[in-house]
């Protein structure tokens, strides 16, 4: 009872609350990788921006690198077809973009920062108004929408209002030549001439197509297919002179626009003379003197229907049919300066986006910067290679170009955007590391993608796939390839095209574990067949034959049988004593360590200086010197009376004495409730303590023998006063092993001094091993995570080598329940946290974290003896990273290390070292998103990236030094109306300042300076630049709509706050119709001086807030004088007003944050 209450009284100070604050802050910030689910395409050739709606709702838009942007459909009607993106249309040259959704909803969006808002919608009803094409006009006013039933509305997008005239298909038809007697269907494309704005060409559905002139409103020029051909679509060119028309049964013409006689060629299928499919899309260009048609689609629908196919074909017989893995959702062409000159086709695919080189006639494909698929091969694990030095990078670089040679080097088209200018980070650049993500996959490969900044750079594919399997395989798989080069004669010149490719030859080929020293570069891959493969890409290093080694870790186990899949076998002309050294791209293979019996690699653990790997699986754990290429030792921990490796059955329930305790306890509540009826019977968990049950584990609940986390430290283990190098291991069943390592002297010295080569000599002393010491935890959960770290908290095996730390050293073993600190050498229990009896949730992962920030030396010589963690100062720039940015202001740089956790929940906690105390919770993942939380790995730095879909990577931030978000901004052109909606504000902001003259300081919704915002603090969720928002304002001459000023809300809503709200700006709602409205003001700091509020009660009007209830009670008239500073924070305000006949007006304001799910 005691501890109970001394543990209640322990809350933390004010200064460590404030310090807390400023450390620790969760936001969700990039997202990396290729859209889930996409479903639509646009391209802005005014300003160069490229936009991909999803079936999910997302809409992402992309500009030059580092210009990202991220928008988000929310549910109204709870319908899945609100989210799902068909079609999306620029308005050319504002920054503008509109959606249109499977539920007919038309979405106008525009950039605010980083982030795209829904400013207008339009739903349309009934069947026959089912939009089928948009067109936008040059002019940026109009835009057109093309129905299913055949019509063509004007939409004014100042107003966002339908507008006269409606081109009606009866209208056309009477004008079409008597020979066209059909109902002409759906609108299939609409597009204007560029060189007469007020002529619209127009495609219908059944063959016919017709140029309107606006002018006469009538049709100009009819066009009709010859059988009527079913149409798809229509391309113009860029002098409006000529249109390629294409059809549903393969073909396409180019017709002068000038003349309704088909051209000559009016039925030419490229693939036929058999059936072929429709051609989807099609763009015409030049490339020379020759002309070139890009179209999809259109394959003999027989023969190759099945394959998704863009083709080239250019007037001079070069003829490309580029073959797909994934279906084909949208491409477009970019043009060079306003011309007909094609330069880049850009493809978007379900599961990857490619980019071609046109003006090559080879048609070479192009690595674009951005929208890489992670998935190319499925994800099997994935690994963060913190702080990655400078050289190893480079070394990276090195082997990533020499796969990149066949890729072209044309400028990237996609140009559109701002990036803010980065002065500082030229003079880091000596000591910058880098954050590296290994992906490893399912055809044995490890992808190395750099995530130091916003941009997802894939700079190297390491392939194990090539060591493994016998040679006649390998030759029959090349002599295949040459075979499918040579094409059949009536075959499309087809060519693999795309990386994504979902399937494996051998899925023992599967990555399980990686590990990857940061510091020499030495990379090891742990597979489904107990395969590890050891490579470095050291080139100083002297090339080898590959080697092989196996251990057996049953070898003493006579009565085990392995009843699984065999191992895999490395080529035997790779092993030859003559064989050429296996070198990829500057990386070398040194050698294959084969675990027997072949189970899945379970964990690793690597030590470059020393040169030891130690591997882990379901029956124990290997030691291996890979500088020697000889095994040190292995250890089987597979029950000796059960091999089946079930284990002995865990019995933790709690003891009878409890059991029979709180069943007399319920028997007598029981009594009590019989005889009062009006007690309510409590449930279990009321009669319990607060602790909860942790249910028993069965036997077969997994493997107690799996080797769950590996680690090697140098600590002290024998004595205080010695460090000794060690390994530690702990499986399913909480068993914590530490073995001493005896390391010659060479490996000794090595790891005090790093040896320029990275080889230790070789002696015929060899690295040995013994049991030291062995930790049985009671409660018995898998161990997730062993730690060792030292007085200021900073994990032993991240210190540079030859450093041991500040002692004493400690012990953290985090099991799937709990954390538990012990003392080193003593292991004797100092602290733990127990997560899953208080909370129910269980630990998946941890990892070590530095925080930092700026303090003022006042602040922390206030919170010396208060600070639950050890911490350093330092008067530097923090770690000198490119992404830390510190807030601006004199003080010292506070560092701390944190315990970071993530939960199967979903949740991630940051604990402080070594109290234990929690200083952050935050639900990142989805609880039922198992795939995210499972490929979750955290940064050195308090950052993480876990797989938010099977192709896309969402990056978090835990720290407020470290954030690594889009910069780049998106300019918006002011709508028209804007203007003579300010104005009339400014007039009656300068009538209330004339009123209340003492009001000092009032709030300005025109643009702030970019730099400004971006040098002010971080206060909400997500970190955005600031631009004008036009908040729907509609158009005044219209008498059916008022004027609307939208007031933005503060932080926290107060009497205090909404007394200045009032008095500073005038809210008028009035609307006929039911609109949302959604503002968004970003991260603002204004300050008050001394500002005198008077409010009259009587002129609020009725505004649903709770707060307000105080300000009602008191006296009509209200003056308050106050100094104080007034932070506005980025929140999302949503007022929906509504007005039936004969109802007074009700207007509702409700302001909430924005969900971190919509960016």
């Amino acid at each position: 009872m005691l501890k109970f209450i001394r543990g209640k009284g322990q809350q933390p100070s004010v200064e460590r609350q404030r310090l807390q604050k400023d450390l620790f802050a969760y936001r969700k910030t990039a997202q990396h990788g290729f859209p889930h689910k996409p479903s639509a395409l646009a391209y802005d050739p005014v300003s160069k921006l490229m936009a991909i709606g999803t079936q999910t709702g997302a809409i992402k838009v992309f500009g030059q690198p580092g210009v990202e942007l991220y928008g988000q459909h929310t549910l109204v009607n709870n319908s899945a077809s609100e989210l799902n993106v068909q079609l999306l249309e620029w308005v050319y040259g504002t920054g503008r973009i509109l959606s249109l959704t499977a539920a007919n909803q038309l979405i106008l969006w525009e950039p605010v920062g980083t982030t795209l808002l829904p400013i207008k919608t339009l739903p349309f009803d009934g069947k026959l108004k089912k939009v089928s094409s948009l067109c936008c006009s040059l002019n940026k006013d109009l835009l057109w929408i093309g129905t299913e039933g055949g019509n063509i509305y004007q939409l004014d997008l100042n107003t966002f209002t339908i507008k006269e005239p409606v081109i009606y298909h009866d209208v056309v038809l009477e004008q079409v030549p008597p020979a066209y007697k059909l109902n002409p269907g759906a609108i299939e494309s609409i597009r204007q001439l560029p060189n007469a704005p007020n002529k619209l060409l127009v495609a219908y559905n059944r063959g016919l197509c017709v140029l309107w002139d606006f002018e006469t409103s009538s049709v100009e020029r009819a066009y009709i297919a010859p059988g009527h051909g079913q149409s798809v679509g229509l391309s113009v060119n860029s002098g409006g002179s000529e249109f390629s028309w294409y059809h549903a049964d393969g073909s396409y013409a180019t017709w002068s626009i000038d003349n309704e006689k088909p051209p000559s060629n009016v039925n030419y299928v490229p693939y036929g003379p058999d059936p072929c499919k429709s051609i989807n899309r099609l763009y015409k260009g030049e490339r020379g003197s020759n002309d070139v048609i890009v179209f999809s689609g259109g394959m003999p629908r027989s023969a190759y229907g099945d394959h998704n196919c863009v083709s080239v074909h250019a007037s001079d017989g070069l003829k490309v049919c580029l073959d797909f893995t994934s279906k084909v959702i949208d491409f477009f062409v970019t043009y060079k300066n306003n011309t007909d000159v094609a330069e880049v086709l850009i493809v978007l695919l379900e599961e990857e986006l490619c980019a071609y080189d046109l003006t090559d006639s080879n048609i070479s494909a192009i690595k674009a910067p951005y929208l890489h698929s992670v998935h190319a091969s499925a994800v099997t694990c994935n690994y963060l290679a913190s702080q990655v030095t400078q050289s190893v990078y480079e070394s990276i670089l090195r082997a990533g170009d020499e796969q990149d040679i066949h890729y072209s080097n044309i400028d990237w088209p996609i140009t559109g955007g701002v990036l803010p200018d980065s002065g500082e980070s030229d003079e880091e650049d000596t000591a910058k590391l880098y954050e590296i993500l290994l992906t490893g996959h399912e055809d044995g490969s490890v992808k190395f993608w750099d995530c130091t900044g916003v941009l997802l750079k894939p700079i190297y594919n390491f392939k194990t796939g090539s060591i493994f399997g016998s040679e006649h395989e390998f030759r029959d798989d090349a002599v295949a390839d040459i075979s499918a080069d040579q094409l059949d004669e009536g075959e499309p010149p087809f060519r693999k095209a795309g990386l994504f490719d979902p399937y494996s030859d051998d899925p023992r080929l599967a990555v399980k574990k990686i590990a990857f020293c940061p510091k020499t570069g030495q990379l090891i891959v742990g597979g489904t067949a107990g395969q590890i493969v050891i490579a470095n890409f050291d080139d100083a290093s002297e090339k080898v034959s590959l080697k092989y080694s196996s251990m057996n870790l049953v070898s003493d186990r006579d009565g085990f049988v392995w009843k699984g899949h065999d191992q895999l076998n490395v080529r035997p002309n790779l092993l030859e004593g003559d064989a050429i050294p296996l070198t990829e791209n500057s990386v070398t293979i040194s050698g294959v360590l084969q675990v027997l019996p072949p189970a899945s690699i379970t964990c690793m653990a690597l030590e470059a200086n020393w040169g030891l790997v130690s591997g882990g699986t379901a029956h124990g754990l290997v030691l291996f010197d890979f500088k020697n290429f000889v095994p040190v030792f292995h250890r089987c921990t597979l029950n000796p009376n059960d091999l089946t490796g079930a284990g002995e059955q865990l019995s933790r329930r709690k003891s009878f004495k409890k059991s029979l305790r709180e069943s007399f306890r319920k028997l007598r509540k029981g009594r009590s409730t019989r005889n009062n009826p009006s007690n309510q019977v409590p449930t279990t968990l009321e009669a319990r303590p607060v602790e909860r049950q942790i249910e028993a584990r069965c036997a077969d609940d997994g493997l107690g023998s799996m080797v769950r986390c590996l680690l090697f430290a140098k600590t002290y283990v024998t004595n205080v006063n010695i460090t000794s190098p060690t390994l530690w291991s702990a499986t399913n069943a909480s068993t914590v092993s530490v073995f001493l390592l005896h390391l010659p002297p060479a490996q000794t010295a090595a790891t005090a001094v790093p040896s320029a080569s990275g080889n230790a000599p070789q002696t015929p002393r060899r690295i040995s091993a013994q049991l030291a010491k062995e930790i049985q935890l009671k409660h018995r959960a898998p161990v997730v995570g062993i730690s060792i770290f030292d007085q200021a908290g900073s994990p032993v095996d991240q210190l540079n080598a030859g450093e041991n730390g500040s002692p004493p050293h400690r012990l953290l073993i985090a099991s799937e329940e709990q954390f538990k600190v012990f003392s080193l050498p003593q292991l004797k229990p100092i602290n733990k946290y127990k997560l899953t009896a208080n909370e129910g949730a269980r630990i998946r992962r941890t990892h070590f974290g530095s925080f930092s920030c700026r303090i003022s030396p006042e602040l922390l010589q206030n919170m010396q003896g208060s600070s639950p963690t050890k911490s350093t100062r330092s008067h530097g720039d923090g770690e000198g990273s490119a992404n830390i940015s510190t807030t601006a202001g004199r003080g010292d740089v506070y560092h701390e290390t944190a315990l970071i956790c993530l939960t199967n929940m979903g949740d991630i906690m940051v604990l402080s070292v070594p109290e234990l105390k929690r200083q952050l919770n935050a639900a990142a993942v989805r609880r039922e998103d198992i795939n995210g939380i499972s490929s979750l790995c955290f940064t050195n730095s308090g950052e993480a990236l876990y797989m938010m879909s099977s192709s896309e990577l969402q990056r978090i931030a835990l720290a407020t030094s470290t954030v690594v978000q889009p910069t780049g901004i998106v300019e918006v052109e002011p709508l028209e109306t804007e203007e003579s909606e300010l104005v009339e504000k400014d007039d009656e902001s300068d009538k209330e300042t004339c009123t209340n003259s003492e009001v000092v300081n009032t709030l300005d919704v025109k643009d702030p300076p970019v730099a400004t915002i971006r040098a002010k603090p971080v206060e909400g969720n997500l970190d955005r630049s600031s631009l004008h928002l036009t908040n729907g304002i509609c158009n005044t001459s219209s008498p059916n709509q008022a004027n609307e000023t939208i007031t933005s809300s503060i932080g926290d809503i107060t009497v205090d706050s909404v007394r200045d709200h009032l008095n500073l700006t005038t809210t008028t709602l009035c609307s006929t119709t039911t609109e949302e409205t959604v503002g968004r003001l970003s991260v603002l700091s204004t300050q008050t001086n001394k500002a005198t509020t008077t409010v009259n009660v009587n002129d609020i009007p009725d505004i649903n807030i709770s707060n307000l209830g105080d300000l009602a009670s008191k006296s009509s008239n209200t003056t308050e004088t106050s100094t104080s500073s007034v932070v506005i924070k980025s929140v999302i305000t949503s007022i929906s007003h509504e007005k039936t006949n004969g109802e007074s007006e009700k207007g509702s304001t409700k302001t909430t944050a924005p969900e971190e799910s919509q960016f």
